[in-house]
């Protein structure tokens, strides 16, 4: 058994509605958050998102943990996560652990909101320990300005 805890949320925002994880696999704790709202970055659905009209928004954008994906779904998804964000939802962004792919996804909704690129990058590594050791990706979110 890994040493992660796999129902761990990481709070990314000052406000409290944008958070990072890994793999999730009990609803109850989303919901105990008031998330209604998950971009899921990695392969394969997941089976606890409850399926009731209006209960949740189910964004499916697998990537790999590798180079970046298409910029312009990329750009599309963060601006989704971040009209959610300023319209009062909780917003998860999540992938298989949690470092990379979801803060990709989530350093560019905190991008959209306003913050520069290198306060994001050094937001989400204080909020998530090990947060982008992906390069590749942390040198995307520096570049923003």
């Amino acid at each position: 058994m890994s040493a992660i805890d796999l129902s761990k949320l990481y709070q990314v925002d000052d406000q409290g509605s944008l958070y990072i994880s890994p793999a999730i696999h009990d609803w109850s704790i989303l919901e105990a958050h008031g998330i209604d709202t998950i971009i899921d970055l990695e392969g394969g659905f997941d089976d606890c998102i409850p399926t009731a009209p209006g209960r949740c928004l189910y964004v499916y954008f697998p990537i790999y943990d590798e180079e970046l994906p298409d910029l312009r779904k990329l750009e599309a998804v963060s601006a989704l996560g971040a009209h959610l964000v300023e319209g009062g939802h909780r917003v998860l962004s999540h992938c298989g652990m949690g470092f990379n792919r979801s803060a990709l996804v989530a350093g560019r909704i905190l991008h959209r909101l306003g913050m520069p690129g290198p306060n994001v990058v050094q937001r989400l590594r204080e909020r998530r320990a090990g947060a982008l050791f992906n390069q590749v990706f942390a040198e995307h979110l520096l570049s923003l300005p």
